[in-house]
Formats: structure tokens, C-alpha cells, sequence
């Protein structure tokens, strides 16, 4: 697991100091990663001057996202914004799945009964008083999905991320939103879950 969190630690350094060396702010590297504009500049300050990637790093594990599984990230961004929510999070990422063309991960949860409008009507009441992320367009659990899918996709070489890996992560963990908007519903997360692995 260490060998696997060095590989990612690698991986997001080599991004930053791509995302520096292009001309990129530490504001937009802070947002891309869930974290504040300082703590972006405390990691990475020393990679801005840098004219190749970081001493000792190695080389970034190529991990591919299927075109699907990054059209439910686009789609998920849309639903935010079109409920008005502050930040991005696993409940987004459930709609932007219903939405997308993804036949294993949408079917999953239609079969158990999920609808993308009753799914909007069930997100909506989450939204009320939510404060604005000090660190970005993205929760903290929502952040927490995308990371572990890149690892599980990093153990396995040669793995795409799909739109169900996605899935599988945001229903990890039951207080997160697309679980609550689950819950809302009447629907087993369980349920979900066994179709994924069906």
C-alpha cells in the first residue's frame, strides 16, 4: 500500500509541475487537487523554478479514465451548477452517471428503481445552507472518490477507469452524498452494489 500511496504522490507532483511549468497559478493547481492556495505553494514551490520533473519522482503511472467515465465527471460538474450547489460532490456524480451512456452503472441503479429526477428532487434539500469549500469546486468525500479509483485502477495495469469504478467508490462510505441520496430514495446501496459486481 506504501509502494501504491509513493506511486500517487508521484504521479500528482509530475501534474503539478506540468500544470506550474505551462504557466498554470498555484490557485488553479489547489483547485484541481481539493487543497488551499498555501498548501498548494508549501508542496510544490520548489517544482515552479524546475525545468524537468521533480528529482527522484517516478515516472507517472499511466492511468487511463474511459471517455464515459470522464463524460459522467462533465455531466456531474453540470449538475451542480444547475442546482445551484456550491461544490461538486458524490451526489452530483450519481446524476451525472443517470445521465450518462454508461450501460452497467446506470442500469445498476435504474434496475433498483433510481430515477434522474427523483434523484434531483432527493439531492435538492441537501444543497440548503451549504457553505461555500474553503478549498475549491470539490468536496472533501468527492475528492476521496477520485483518488481511490485511481488507485485501484494504479494496482492493476493496464486498467481503464469506468464510470463504475466511480460508482463502486462513491458508495463507499454511507454518509457521503450520493449515498444519502440513496437513502432519500428508499434504495439499497447494497443492492447497487451487487449489480456492479453482477
Amino acid at each position: 500500500m506504501s509502494a501504491l500511496r509513493r506511486e500517487l504522490d508521484a504521479f500528482e507532483r509530475v501534474q503539478a509541475w506540468k500544470a506550474l511549468d505551462g504557466g498554470s497559478s498555484y490557485g488553479a493547481v489547489a483547485r484541481a487537487l481539493g487543497i488551499s492556495r498555501q498548501a498548494a505553494h508549501r508542496r510544490y514551490r520548489e517544482l515552479a523554478a524546475a525545468t524537468e520533473p521533480p528529482p527522484g519522482a517516478a515516472p507517472a503511472p499511466k492511468l487511463r479514465v474511459s471517455p464515459e467515465a470522464r463524460a459522467a465527471v462533465q455531466l456531474a460538474g453540470e449538475e451542480a451548477k444547475e442546482l445551484g450547489a456550491l461544490r461538486l460532490g458524490s451526489e452530483h456524480l450519481l446524476l451525472g452517471i443517470l445521465r450518462g451512456g454508461d450501460v452497467l452503472a446506470a442500469t445498476a441503479l435504474r434496475a433498483e428503481g433510481v430515477t434522474l429526477e427523483a434523484a434531483r428532487l432527493a439531492v435538492a434539500p441537501t444543497l440548503v445552507g451549504e457553505e461555500p469549500p474553503p478549498n475549491g469546486g470539490i468536496t472533501a468525500y468527492a475528492r476521496k472518490v477520485f483518488g481511490e479509483a485511481l488507485r485501484a485502477a494504479a494496482s492493476e495495469p493496464g486498467h481503464v477507469i469506468g464510470v463504475a469504478d466511480l460508482l463502486r467508490e462513491a458508495l463507499r462510505d454511507p454518509r457521503g452524498g450520493a449515498c444519502q441520496t440513496l437513502a432519500a430514495l428508499g434504495v439499497s446501496v447494497d443492492g447497487v452494489r451487487a449489480r456492479l459486481a453482477g
